[in-house]
Formats: C-alpha cells, sequence, structure tokens
C-alpha cells in the first residue's frame, strides 16, 4: 500500500509538470510577440524551465549530495540536447512539413554556448568544482544575461499586437510556482528510488533526475510548435539559454557549497563536453534536419549506455 502511495504521487508530480508546461508555454507564446525570442526564449524561458535543476542542485548541495548535485546539473543538458531537441526537430517537421529554421536571435546563444563550453573543458583539466571555479562560471552566466538586455534595449523589438500582461503573468508566475513546488517533491522522491531499487545516486540523478526536470520544458517546446511556426526556433532558444546556465551556474552552485573533485566523473564531464559541441555542430547553420534529429537521439542511448558501464 505504502508502495502504491508512492508511484500515485510520482504520477501525481509529472501530471503537475504537464500542467505547468502548459502555462509557460501559452504565456511565453504571447510575450514573444513584445520581447523577441532572444529575451523570451533565451533568458525568460531559459530561466524558468531551468528551476527544477537549478532547485535540485541547491538542495542537494545544501546537503552535501554533491554526486547528486552533479548529475542533475549536467543530466539535463545531455538529455534535452539529444532527445529534447530531437523530438523538437521530428515534432516540428510532422506538424509544419518542412525541417526547423532557427531565428537570427540565435547567433548570441551560440555564442555563449561556446564559451560555456571552453569553460567546461577548462574546468575539467582542472578537475575541481571550487569556489573560484564557482565564481568564474557563475559570472559567465551573468555576462550573457547583461548582453542579451542590452542587445534587447538596442534592437527592441516592436509589437505586433495588443498583448494582456495580467494573463501572461498569471500564467508565468504560476507555472514556475509549480516547478518550484514540485522540485522538493521529486528530490525527495529521488532518494526512494535510488534506495529501492539500489542504483547508484549518481546515475539516478544523471539519468531520472533531468526526465522529471526537463519534462516541463520539453512539454512546453511541443505546444510552442503547435502554436506558432516560430514555436520551434523559440523552443531550441529556451533549450540553449537554460543549458548555458546549466552549464555555468548549476556548476558553479556546486563549487560553491564543497570542493568536488571531477576526477571520478571523467567520462560524464567529457559526455556534456561532446554533446555541447554536437549541437553546436548540428545548429551551425541554423537548421534542424529530420536525420539530424534521429541522431541525437540514438545519441542519448549510447552515452547512458556507456556511463552506466564505465
Amino acid at each position: 500500500m505504502k508502495m502504491l502511495l508512492f508511484w500515485v504521487e510520482f504520477i501525481g508530480t509529472f501530471i503537475g509538470l504537464f500542467i505547468s508546461a502548459e502555462l509557460i508555454a501559452k504565456g511565453a507564446d504571447e510575450l514573444e510577440e513584445v520581447l523577441g525570442q532572444g529575451i523570451t526564449g533565451g533568458i525568460l524561458l531559459g530561466f524558468i524551465t531551468a528551476l527544477p535543476e537549478t532547485i535540485f542542485v541547491i538542495i542537494a548541495s545544501l546537503g552535501g549530495s554533491l554526486d547528486v548535485a552533479f548529475g542533475s546539473a549536467i543530466g539535463g543538458n545531455i538529455l534535452l540536447f539529444t532527445v529534447g531537441a530531437g523530438l523538437v526537430g521530428i515534432v516540428y517537421f510532422w506538424k509544419w512539413k518542412n525541417n526547423l529554421v532557427m531565428d537570427q536571435e540565435y547567433q548570441v546563444e551560440n555564442k555563449f554556448l561556446i564559451i560555456s563550453t571552453v569553460a567546461l573543458v577548462l574546468i575539467t583539466l582542472y578537475s575541481k568544482l571550487n569556489v573560484i571555479a564557482g565564481v568564474c562560471l557563475i559570472l559567465i552566466y551573468v555576462y550573457y544575461v547583461i548582453y542579451r538586455l542590452r542587445k534587447f534595449k538596442r534592437d527592441k523589438p516592436i509589437a505586433k499586437k495588443e498583448v494582456d500582461y495580467v494573463k501572461i503573468s498569471i500564467f508565468m508566475v504560476v507555472g514556475a510556482i509549480l516547478l518550484i513546488i514540485l522540485s522538493h517533491y521529486f528530490v525527495e522522491q529521488l532518494d526512494q528510488i535510488s534506495l529501492s531499487f539500489g542504483i547508484p545516486a549518481v546515475w539516478i540523478s544523471l539519468v531520472l533526475s533531468p526526465i522529471a526536470g526537463e519534462l516541463e520544458e520539453k512539454i512546453s517546446a511541443f505546444r510552442l510548435i503547435t502554436l506558432s511556426k516560430k514555436g520551434g526556433s523559440l523552443s531550441l532558444l529556451s533549450f540553449v539559454g537554460s543549458k548555458i546556465e546549466n552549464n555555468t551556474v548549476l556548476l558553479g552552485i556546486i563549487g560553491l557549497f564543497g570542493d568536488y573533485s571531477l576526477r571520478p566523473v571523467i567520462p560524464e564531464m567529457v559526455s556534456l563536453i561532446l554533446v555541447n559541441v554536437s549541437v553546436l555542430r548540428v545548429l551551425f547553420d541554423r537548421k534542424l534536419t529530420v536525420l539530424e534529429s534521429s541522431l541525437l537521439i540514438i545519441a542519448y542511448a549510447v552515452i547512458i549506455i556507456a556511463l552506466y558501464y564505465l
């Protein structure tokens, strides 16, 4: 009976994430008309959809579970940049009958994804997440936000229709609050699953935590695609924006809370870097084809199986 209740709560968490995704997607679709894809996708959606991983990492770091924090921080990138991006490309082609083309705004996110990936390489060579590494990583994200805001101020788009700011605010705030509440419960559920099945916490957090944390982001992406043709580009912009945050802020938080050695998790760091490079390569021409999407999904299965046996 106790186990049945646990799985009912677990399923309830996913339903809550679905509701949150619907609210955020509707709010973002209207907000894009005013703020453009860069601010809406890269900053706002990126920040909101990265909230689950951020909360996972903070709670786990405060509790001294740095392995869980690390898995949650990098698992989202690996999942979203493979399965997430791949499914977006396939769903977009199914809906609109042509390959997804990124908005010109993506150039900014592309630049900072390169910068954050180079930082990951240097941190891996340094083999440690400490206060120095943490501060340096967080400063990269701070500069990204400042750069984005300055660009928006310079190239402010003109709204194409009247926007109901009250409705948008309600959608975004309620969706974000749901994410915050559900994130706390999921961390507890994660520990129970780890103990029940005897699977290492770092691997559980690398796989299950991102699935739950990224569920809302993927559902929001699919809803954006069905709402408008520009939704595919906005979805991928939010993916890249949130994962720039994962690369910098989330790993930076771990460094601020402890002195975490990266030597035992070198395979995971290398996988993260390779996935980032793969996305940079795939989106270099600002296009995502069905073939590229399929290869990204296959890559996730290969990476997870490899990491489990390494």
